[in-house]
């Protein structure tokens, strides 16, 4: 079984040690979208455990000795290392103060600019750091895949269940891609994001504003 952080050799020099915590990498729209909306589906999803931390375009290191070293993840779930936010993910330290840390998903959205040398390139690391399962969006085709790590520590593909969806056992839910959207479902019952969430409320606000000023 692969470990989550690896074994980084002693260097003499440090080649960086800023660690940024913002990427330049420009996206889309549509993309940026996307993941907002699944990432709030998925902290509403986990909003009561507190031994779950959910983010997305945090950078995560692995080599204390040069921060080009690094994922960005558009999405993911962390377990057991507190629910705090971070600017990005120092993962030999967080290791170090969390030793039962876990990364259990991943998700990546690809458009038309992301090559296949660098779509390979993150599959192969997620892989080494340990990530349980990793699900992505091709967007020019609107296909939604994933995989899983097996007791080898190498990611195998999920097949898609009775419903169509993805069974992700680490988020405990099934994944769609509907109406442009990557949607959970849990108990065949869809999690609704930030803004639906809102927008339900406002209707119901809305309506009982009606019922009030129709009273006589």
């Amino acid at each position: 079984m692969t470990t989550l952080v690896q074994d980084v050799p002693k260097a003499e020099t440090r080649l960086h040690q800023e660690f940024p915590s913002e990427i330049e990498d420009m996206q889309s729209d549509i993309h940026t979208w996307i993941c907002a909306e699944f990432i709030s589906a998925l902290r509403a999803l986990f909003s009561s455990d507190p031994n779950v931390a959910i983010g997305g375009d945090t950078g995560f290191y692995w080599n204390n000795q040069d921060d080009r070293e690094r994922l960005v993840p558009d999405a993911y779930l962390i377990r057991n290392a507190g629910k705090h936010p971070r600017k990005s993910w120092k993962l030999w330290e967080e290791k170090s103060n969390y030793p039962n840390l876990s990364i259990e998903f991943v998700f990546e959205a690809w458009s038309e600019s992301n090559s296949l040398p660098e779509k390979l390139e993150k599959f192969v690391q997620y892989q080494r750091l340990g990530a349980k399962e990793f699900a992505q969006l091709d967007l020019p085709t609107e296909t939604l895949f994933a995989h899983r790590l097996n007791a080898d520590g190498i990611y195998v593909s999920i097949p898609l269940n009775e419903n169509a969806r993805l069974p992700i056992q680490s988020l405990n839910a099934e994944l769609a891609y509907e109406n442009g959207l990557i949607r959970l479902y849990r108990n065949n019952q869809k999690i609704l994001t930030l803004s639906e969430a809102q927008a339900e409320l406002d209707a119901l606000r809305s309506e009982l504003e009606r019922l009030k000023s129709s009273k006589p």
